[in-house]
């Protein structure tokens, strides 16, 4: 019986990270691309199921899993920054749960804009097209006669 409990464990926990949604995190203070012309890096990919969230936000969460991606647009001390994260909360409830950390006193017109519409969806407003997509795409168009 063990040994079913096991391999149940085994085959069930790839599924579970399998659902959390992944976001582009990334501040434009310090990177360039992370700004209003939005560059994707591979650095700024994360899969949300390993972040934690805001120590501020913990006690008031009922699960500490992320729900969306967020775009948090900001000035602080007349500095205008833009940070892609992870959102933990109710998608629905973004006045409750894009508060600023409260520690950041000199922070003016923040916005928040959630999605959980997709994977990274928190990039730029238009999706930039992979070449694996484009190659798979035409690969497909010219099997799909001999399959048939």
């Amino acid at each position: 019986m063990q040994h079913y409990l096991l391999l149940f464990g085994a085959l069930i926990s790839p599924l579970a990270s399998a659902y959390a949604i992944k976001c582009y995190a990334c501040e434009s203070v310090y990177e360039a691309s992370c700004g209003d012309d939005f560059e994707v890096e591979n650095h700024f990919k994360f899969d949300c199921a390993f972040i934690a969230p805001p120590r501020f936000l913990e006690n008031d969460l009922l699960s500490v899993n992320a729900t969306a991606c967020l775009k948090r647009v900001f000035k602080e001390n007349g500095v205008r920054k833009i940070v892609r994260g992870c959102y933990f909360g109710e998608v629905n409830a973004t006045d409750v749960w894009c508060k600023m950390d409260p520690t950041l006193t000199a922070v003016q017109n923040s916005s928040c804009h959630v999605c959980d519409s997709e994977n990274y969806c928190n990039g730029s407003e238009r999706r930039p097209v992979d070449k694996w997509e484009i190659i798979a795409s035409l690969v497909l168009f010219l099997l799909a006669p001999q399959l048939l």
